[in-house]
């Protein structure tokens, strides 16, 4: 009991410290205490503490001003630890031990986390990434968890005040305080449903143009807008293709493809996770047409944060596969 009192003495102690007390208590006095406590020895705990031992004696002397004990006094072979001291011990090794997690490295364990990471990004992402992202969570960290959240140029503020981990977003010019990687680059390829006409029409997984133009198209237009890509290049030979939908989603895109006898023209990483759920036919349109970049970006402030970094490894492992 009596030690226990003791105890909450000198924990009382250390939080009523006046401003000028704690200027005196700096952290290395605090090292040099549990130094001489694990050892109870002025010499060893020098050695320990890479410091002669004068200054070892030095330290414990303001040590005893501060906690207003004798904390040490000389016994056999070293020094004997005073009731107060004894108090302290325990204290002073966790708070030493908490002060090293604040300063140092944090650490991220997938295992155990129960971290909910924050994505921003279209449906696009969610479906060329996503599904292999859920997998990876699942086998690595089963305890985390994925909340996606819909693409807007609101997405790259919200990195910036913290409120997104990720966003995923093509080359196109983003905000300079924004920390990017290059995810992959990504081709177009072009889909009718199973059992279309056109399949008839197929040579060597290649459509001629006529062919490519007989049938209405869906365009997928994440940011608005009646032409794409696709039409430039049809305006710079004379051409044109009737479009019969335009559509913000890929995966409803899909859906309604494999309904219609459309044309679809979208991302070939994003066709292959769409294409066998819905019995599409793949086939390379007729036109070449300039792909892009992906990319993630996140803000500097998550640069080193430990869980940021073990989700940006996934990603990139991911668009390496």
């Amino acid at each position: 009991m009596e030690k226990i009192e003791l105890f909450v003495q000198c924990m009382m102690r250390i939080y009523t410290m006046s401003l000028s007390e704690l200027r005196r208590l700096d952290l290395n006095l605090l090292i040099v205490l549990r130094a001489v406590l694990q050892t109870r020895n002025v010499t060893l705990a020098a050695q320990k503490l890479n410091m002669s031992q004068p200054a070892v004696s030095r330290a414990i002397g303001r040590l005893r001003i501060v906690f207003e004990d004798q904390l040490f006094i000389k016994g056999a072979g070293g020094v004997l630890a005073t009731p107060r001291a004894e108090a302290l011990a325990d204290s002073i090794t966790k708070l030493l031990h908490d002060i090293d997690d604040l300063l140092g490295a944090q650490e991220f364990s997938a295992k155990t986390s129960d971290r909910i990471f924050r994505i921003a990004t279209t449906d696009y992402g969610a479906i060329a990434l996503l599904p292999s992202l859920a997998t990876v969570f699942a086998a690595e960290a089963p305890n985390a968890g994925i909340e996606v959240l819909p693409f807007s140029q609101e997405a790259f503020r919200r990195a910036s005040n913290g409120d997104v981990d990720i966003v995923l977003y093509s080359d196109e010019p983003v905000p300079d305080d924004l920390q990017r990687a290059r995810l992959f680059g990504e081709t177009y390829i072009s889909f009718v449903r199973e059992g279309h006409s056109l399949q008839d029409r197929l040579n060597n997984g290649r459509l001629d143009l006529d062919a490519f133009l007989d049938y209405p198209h869906i365009l997928v237009s994440v940011f608005g807008g009646r032409t794409g890509e696709m039409d430039d290049r049809l305006a710079a030979l004379g051409r044109t293709r009737r479009i019969a939908m335009w559509l913000p989603y890929f995966a409803t895109a899909a859906v309604i493809t494999a309904k219609t006898d459309f044309v679809l023209t979208f991302p070939e990483r994003a066709a292959r996770e769409l294409a066998s759920a819905h019995r599409l036919i793949s086939f390379r349109p007729p036109l070449e047409i300039e792909g892009f970049g992906y990319q993630m970006l996140w803000h500097a402030r998550t640069q080193s944060d430990a869980g940021s970094l073990w989700l940006r490894q996934q990603l990139i492992a991911i668009s390496r596969s």
